[in-house]
């Protein structure tokens, strides 16, 4: 069942000022709220799956890069075409699949873990239309990858299955996404939280994603650009869709609606403060 409506039972709490909690849970959930984001959700997800599996790209040929300049990259992305490091992008790897378990917080704290289940329903949701967003961009823009620039690389690293998904970032995207949506929660659940604690938890939810980002250029995996987004469109959703549920919001305007892009159909959301 997804409503709730309650106070916590216990008030004790060492997350917020004077060690008292008094705050009741600020979220309204239930099925008839959650049908907008489901639909938008699985449409957005549905819309990026197929976008991923009808991308008929084929990688670069060997004289295909032989005419690549990376002189035609623009400045202020041009210096991620030198750039290789494996073991920077194992480290990504880490950092994405170590965010996606952040919400497993929400069962140690006492004020959080009493919601678990529309708690994870929300998180399924920005998951949702997260991927669906990043895959859909990425299968559309097909945008070539730093690496393929780099001569220093052997042509058959250069012409992999992902050298044309750099646009934009999906490990940058999903941490940003997720650790964001950590943040917003448990900032929700205390709004009297300690000023130093609130300061921490914030910052450690922008530096997740920026040393993703930072990691996926050195790796040579993304453009400066390709992070940038992806950061912002993660920390986005991830702040939207809880902020969306929150009591005082029910009344904002949502609308879920169709919409066609090169001839796939999908669903758009718009959101009016």
């Amino acid at each position: 069942m997804l409503s709730q409506d309650h106070a916590p039972a216990d008030t004790s709490c060492s997350w917020c000022k004077d060690g008292k909690h008094l705050n009741e849970s600020p979220y309204k959930i239930g099925w008839k709220e959650e049908l907008p984001f489901l639909i938008v959700g699985a449409g957005l997800a549905t819309t990026g799956i197929i976008l991923k599996y009808t991308n008929d790209t084929q990688p670069f040929t060997i004289a295909e890069l032989e005419t690549l300049d990376r002189n035609d990259v623009n400045a202020f992305d041009r210096g991620a075409t030198y750039n290789w490091d494996e073991e920077a992008a194992e480290v990504s790897d880490y950092l994405f699949f170590t965010t996606l378990i952040l919400p497993a917080v929400f069962l140690v704290n006492h004020h959080t873990r009493g919601d678990i289940g529309p708690l994870l329903v929300m998180g399924l949701e920005v998951a949702a239309i997260n991927f669906g967003i990043t895959s859909s961009v990425k299968n559309l823009v097909k945008r070539t990858r730093p690496y393929v620039y780099n001569t220093d690389l052997t042509d058959e690293q250069r012409t992999d299955a992902q050298s044309r998904l750099s646009f934009f970032s999906g490990h940058t995207s999903v941490t940003s996404s997720f650790s964001f949506f950590f943040a917003k929660v448990m900032s929700d659940y205390h709004p009297d939280m300690k000023t130093g604690l609130k300061i921490g938890l914030w910052v450690f939810a922008a530096a997740i994603p920026a040393t993703t980002g930072y990691l996926r250029v050195r790796s040579g995996k993304h453009f400066r650009t390709d992070v940038i987004t992806g950061y912002a469109i993660g920390a986005f959703t991830g702040w939207l869709i809880p902020h969306l549920h929150l009591k005082k919001n029910l009344k904002t305007s949502l609308s879920v609606y169709p919409v066609r892009i090169y001839g796939v159909n999908g669903i758009g959301l718009t959101y009016k403060l």
